[in-house]
């Protein structure tokens, strides 16, 4: 059985690249201040995390992937996949963690496009989320899909063409899988023109113009009550508009706490929380360490 280290991508097909990492994180020394960046081609992106996290921007969207704790505390694991429908940047901040382990998958959009899936109105979800530049969706895999991935990190000792065949079927699976859910209407009530306005709202919310707003103002900029909107969000990606907002403002206060060195009741009163002890338990169980660790970074 192989173990993979870090990889430069590794090309299944014409259109389908796999990634594998399963070795200690890049320290920043490694990465350099800023990390590192890499241009983006039109298609699909898919990471599936089994340890460790990573602090990423894929154009103007930044993300915190990889494993996360739950409202218990318990790790789990986490998948994402992240919709490129125009050219731009991913961006990948440097860590000081201690391992990662995941699989990732560009699909491109020659590749989508070969496959039919985007011509059949079978798969308008799917047609409606690839053509929505930055699109998130973000799970928690199956039993299946982490061993799946575990496979493609492990996988038998084979000839180099057999092993390829041997990835290559796996990373097909783990694709079928992930696109069959966003395939899948989110709710038989949500229809494309409602995901539309949600997308809309969710975009706004990402350029920051919301971030002093109320979710009542919130709600009379899309033309719904609070409850609508609220129902309607957390039904389309996962989450209300508050958590949305909220992990936004994590973010926000992280990236001061890292680049500008505020004091920590700073980094909390920007992420909107009164009390420094809250703001610090919220921040550790997102990102894994203390707001203090953050801010000496």
């Amino acid at each position: 059985m192989q173990v993979a280290q870090h990889f430069e991508p590794m090309p299944l097909r014409d259109g389908l690249m796999l990634t594998r990492t399963d070795a200690p994180v890049l320290q920043k020394r490694d990465l350099g201040c800023t990390g590192a960046e890499a241009e983006l081609d039109c298609g699909l992106n898919l990471a599936l995390f089994l340890a460790g996290s990573a602090d990423v921007s894929y154009g103007k969207r930044r993300l915190q992937l990889g494993s996360q704790c739950d409202p218990a505390g318990r790790l789990v694991n986490e998948a994402a996949l992240v919709s490129v429908a125009q050219p731009d940047v991913f961006t990948r901040r440097a860590t000081d963690s201690t391992i990662e382990r995941k699989v990732s998958l560009t699909l491109s959009r020659e590749w989508l496009d070969s496959s039919g899936l985007l011509d059949s109105d079978e798969h308008e979800a799917l047609r409606q989320f690839c053509g929505c530049h930055l699109s998130v969706q973000r799970w928690r895999p199956s039993a299946r899909q982490i061993a799946l991935a575990e496979a493609m990190l492990r996988p038998p000792t084979y000839a180099p063409l057999l092993e390829k065949l041997y990835l290559e079927s796996k990373a097909i699976e783990l694709v079928v899988q992930t696109l069959a859910q966003i395939s899948a209407p989110p709710t038989p009530g949500l229809r494309p023109r409602e995901m539309r306005q949600m997308q809309a709202l969710r975009d706004y919310l990402d350029s920051g113009a919301a971030d002093a707003h109320s979710l009542d103002d919130l709600a009379r900029h899309v033309g719904l009550n609070v409850n609508a909107m609220q129902q309607r969000f957390k039904l389309l990606f996962g989450h209300t508009v508050f958590d949305y907002l909220r992990l936004r403002r994590l973010l926000a206060a992280r990236e001061a706490l890292e680049r500008d060195g505020i004091s920590v009741a700073e980094a909390a009163d920007l992420a909107g929380y009164t009390s420094a002890a809250n703001f610090a338990t919220a921040f550790k169980r997102r990102f894994g360490m203390t707001p203090k660790a953050a801010r000496l970074r």
